[in-house]
């Protein structure tokens, strides 16, 4: 047997491990561009009667100097759970603590009754979608989970906390069926993140 032969397995078993990599800065980017080139959603932000665009990307911002920290000093760890793939990066020292990332496949098959306000008998729909949804905890040496940002791939942004201010997105003409997946998944995160180290206080 040759040295090639006798290195290969373990060059290919490289080659097919996923390399940790954060999507956060990839996700600001499409999720804005989203928001700027359509005008078919509306922000709800508990701060402020009067929200806008550009006070959104103005919070961006502080994501994307998260998104653009340098991982090589955190230790990393990662897990699958069913659907979901976490992720989390380890800093000991640092205003930021901790990094996670959760990516979730969510496929949504249910029918739902519409009913009218008229004299019309209820229908039922039938509604089948896919969903990739990715969340990101941030936690800070103040205080656990204290950035929060929830986007879905084709949809975009869907909300975002920065402390105790909290902004929500939606859309006049949202994605099928995402209405009726996205609490379930919501409150699955937090279970999740309830496990993990510097995310017990997740809410």
């Amino acid at each position: 047997m040759t040295l090639l032969q006798t290195l290969l397995p373990l060059l290919l078993s490289f080659m097919l491990t996923d390399t940790p990599e954060l999507h956060l800065q990839q996700d600001l980017q499409k999720d804005l561009a989203k928001l700027q080139q359509s005008n078919r959603y509306f922000i709800s932000d508990n701060s402020t009667l009067n929200p806008s665009l550009q006070g959104l990307a103005q919070d961006l911002q502080l994501f994307a100097l998260v998104a653009n920290l340098d991982l090589s000093q955190a230790s990393y760890q990662a897990q699958q759970q069913g659907p979901h793939r976490v992720e989390q990066w380890l800093f000991s020292e640092g205003e930021i603590r901790s990094i996670t990332q959760v990516q979730s496949n969510v496929a949504v098959d249910t029918v739902v009754t519409q009913r009218y306000l008229e004299n019309r008998p209820p229908t039922q729909q039938r509604i089948q979608n896919n969903f990739t949804f990715r969340t990101y905890l941030i936690s800070t040496s103040s205080g656990q989970a204290k950035l929060y940002y929830l986007t879905e791939a084709e949809q975009g942004l869907l909300a975002y906390r920065l402390g105790e201010r909290q902004v929500e997105i939606g859309y006049t003409a949202a994605k099928e069926g995402l209405s009726d997946v996205l609490p379930a998944y919501r409150q699955e995160v937090k279970r999740l993140a309830g496990k993990l180290p510097q995310q017990e206080g997740f809410r």
